[in-house]
């Protein structure tokens, strides 16, 4: 059924969702699988490494919950929950930070997408507006599926990885996963 399906969307396909309702993921084949799992492992020692040099206690790693997987818990040294969203990228994008913003977490909670070099906290306000979104892409796609998969929205941050074929803005291939990712 259509509704269960969309009222179980992920953090992931959410904010995708949020982006381009139209979305649909493009598959990777077991090489580019097995080489993005590389890139984010090494992010992930990476983030935990800095965290560790900053004082901030490592709580737990790729914690799941119904559907989603939370790649870092930290407390913080003033005793903060942190949740941490790894990215292999170079560039933490829009597309990051909304996935960030919709994990479950309590008001005392700081979320942050990191990669190699960095850590974006997000704000409240961020936090707020994003769940807002998700709620109004998340009730569009359960009362009008159709409407939401032809509602084509260009967006850098899922445009390449997309594989919905009947949009006029697709490219004609999606983008490989390398050694030099943005």
């Amino acid at each position: 059924m259509a509704s269960d399906q969309s009222s179980r969307l992920t953090p992931s396909m959410l904010a995708r969702k949020i982006l381009c309702t139209a979305y649909v993921p493009a598959r990777l084949d077991r090489s580019d699988w097995m080489k993005f799992r590389g890139f984010h492992a090494a992010a992930m020692i990476k983030v935990i490494s800095r965290h560790l040099r900053t004082g901030h206690e490592l709580i737990d790693v790729e914690r799941r919950g119904p559907g989603y997987r939370i790649d870092l818990l930290f407390r913080t040294p003033s005793g903060r929950t942190r949740i941490a969203e790894v990215k292999s990228g170079h560039t933490i994008k829009e597309v990051h930070k909304l996935q960030g913003a919709l994990y479950p977490q309590n008001v005392e909670s700081e979320i942050v997408v990191s990669n190699g070099n960095i850590d974006e906290v997000l704000s409240p306000e961020f936090i707020r507006e994003a769940v807002g979104r998700a709620e109004t892409t998340r009730r569009l796609i359960i009362a009008n599926p159709e409407i939401a998969m032809s509602k084509y929205t260009p967006h850098p941050d899922v445009c390449p990885y997309c594989s919905t074929t009947g949009c006029p803005f697709r490219a004609m291939q999606t983008v490989p996963i390398t050694t030099t990712r943005a």
